[in-house]
């Protein structure tokens, strides 16, 4: 039976994973800080918006006018966007881990969203004692956007110097697919690269695939090149 997809509008991304995110899963987006994870969110749901699937994006971190301002560099029609009531950022107030789960609610139900960002999950230390708290928290979260029938991005952390794929080791079981960016030290420059670590019942490319960043493009993958020799000769 073939899986129904999700188009990401991310260059070389449905290619490296076969064909999109597949239809109401929850994927994990993680990376060590500045790898990209911003810029693959917005882009996927600004990409949605565009194409007749309203999208929101949760901000627990970074305020909504300086998200808007830093991706204008790589869509300057963000704001049309917003206006249009097709996208929406919203600042979500760390309050209580009740409160979160009701403006996502209400959020997602205002526009009727099948897309939808969360930065960060990492967040959800402030509301929990324990690891496993934290993993019923997500997986609650989860139930929201599964309810919703919501393509969702779970934006998480990689620690810089630690071999893990998250903060707390436990969002990558909560989640259908996990995607990881990276900023990889090679010489004396940082290259990007990005990988899918798991996506359940569908193939997808695990190597890692070189990746940039560029104004007016946003952010772009390589799915056919190697990640040092094609990145450095190019």
């Amino acid at each position: 039976m073939e899986t129904d997809r999700v188009i990401s509008g991310i260059e070389g991304f449905d290619e490296a994973t076969k064909g999109g995110i597949p239809r109401d899963d929850i994927t994990l987006l993680t990376g060590t800080p500045g790898s990209g994870k911003t810029t693959f969110s917005l882009q996927f749901l600004a990409y949605g918006a565009r194409h007749g699937e309203n999208g929101v994006y949760f901000t627990l971190e970074e305020s909504s006018e300086s998200l808007i301002n830093t991706f204008s560099a790589f869509d300057p029609g963000i704001r049309d966007l917003i206006k249009s009531g097709t996208l929406r950022i919203v600042d979500v107030p760390l309050i209580d881990y009740d409160a979160l789960k009701q403006t996502l609610t209400t959020e997602i139900e205002a526009i009727n969203a099948k897309r939808v960002a969360i930065d960060s999950i990492t967040y959800l230390q402030m509301f929990f004692p324990d690891i496993m708290s934290i993993r019923k928290g997500i997986m609650e979260i989860s139930s929201i956007l599964r309810m919703h029938k919501c393509a969702g991005l779970l934006i998480g952390e990689i620690p810089y110097g630690e071999n893990k794929l998250s903060s707390f080791g436990v969002e990558e079981f909560a989640a259908d697919a996990v995607i990881a960016l990276y900023l990889i030290e090679r010489q004396d420059t940082f290259i990007r690269a990005m990988r899918v670590v798991k996506m359940r019942g569908t193939d997808h490319l695990t190597k890692f695939c070189p990746m940039e960043i560029i104004n007016g493009r946003g952010l772009v993958i390589y799915p056919n090149a190697e990640l040092f020799t094609d990145v450095e000769n190019r």
